[in-house]
């Protein structure tokens, strides 16, 4: 494409252009709407703030934001019935991340294989649409009795919720691939290897980390709801056990903190997903 010469655009113009450019450099975060963000956190601070010191709810059943900034600090120094934060935290991360990279790492090649052939997919697809809308906590009693109370049976869980969300992701990416590039990928001479090498695997994963989302985020809600039946660590159980006492503030605190977990844990899978799938949304 060629360039028009300067000579030919009038001088004002060329001023306007560069003033915009300047604006749009020196004042990023306001052009490109990252300051909503901001600006949404504060406005939910103060709608807290504002309906406790109206009293809307009563005092004791929804504390204040710096209340909950307070036991924070007091939970910091000197944990919670024995725990601290940070291992709860663990806690309830490790088992969500076991139980995600068994499904994916399952989960991801029966589905390539499941959309790729036929005969594999008319073998495996009514097992994995039955689990798939079958709540996840229907089942949590048999794992215990079966694996025990520990961590074998929470993992267990969560694999069992992650899996077939994952095993639809990959099969749906490899049944989306344009049949006009495998056809032309033969008309070259490629095999049946490299077509699914070099076709219809690029094509299935923008899918596939797609369902690993989506199997992410259920197998984060569904960890809490495990702990909440049988554990002695993680977030769920320090949710559930505040509960008992009434100690609102650790509660909205847990609540929190499993908001702010689950946002990072998006934002890793969606850093993974651009560094990996570098070609999404282009033909």
């Amino acid at each position: 494409m060629r360039m028009i010469p300067n000579r030919l655009v009038p001088r004002a113009a060329l001023r306007r252009t560069a003033a915009a450019r300047t604006l749009r450099v020196g004042r990023g975060w306001l052009s490109d709407g990252r300051w909503l963000g901001a600006a949404s956190v504060a406005s939910a601070l103060a709608v807290w703030s504002a309906l406790h010191a109206l009293r809307v709810v009563p005092e004791f059943l929804l504390p204040g934001p710096w209340e909950v900034f307070a036991s924070l600090v007091d939970i910091l120094r000197h944990g919670y019935r024995d725990t601290t934060l940070w291992q709860n935290a663990w806690a309830t991360l490790y088992r969500c991340g076991a139980g995600f990279l068994l499904a994916c790492l399952t989960g991801v090649p029966l589905g390539l294989a499941m959309g790729y052939s036929p005969r594999i997919g008319a073998a495996f697809d009514y097992p994995i649409q039955f689990m798939r809308p079958l709540p996840p906590l229907s089942y949590l009693i048999l794992l215990i009795l079966w694996l025990g109370t520990g961590d074998r049976s929470k993992i267990a869980l969560l694999y069992l919720t992650a899996f077939p969300i994952v095993v639809s992701g990959a099969m749906a990416g490899v049944r989306s691939t344009r049949i006009q590039k495998i056809q032309a990928a033969r008309s070259l001479g490629a095999g049946e290897w490299q077509v699914f090498r070099y076709v219809i695997m690029p094509s299935a994963l923008p899918m596939a980390f797609t369902g690993a989302r989506i199997a992410l985020a259920a197998a984060f809600s569904t960890v809490v709801a495990a702990e909440l039946m049988a554990a002695t660590d993680g977030l769920g159980w320090m949710v559930f056990s505040a509960s008992r006492f009434l100690r609102n503030d650790v509660i909205i605190l847990g609540i929190l903190f499993l908001g702010v977990l689950g946002v990072l844990l998006n934002k890793l899978i969606l850093a993974a997903d651009g560094a990996i799938v570098h070609w999404r949304g282009v033909e």
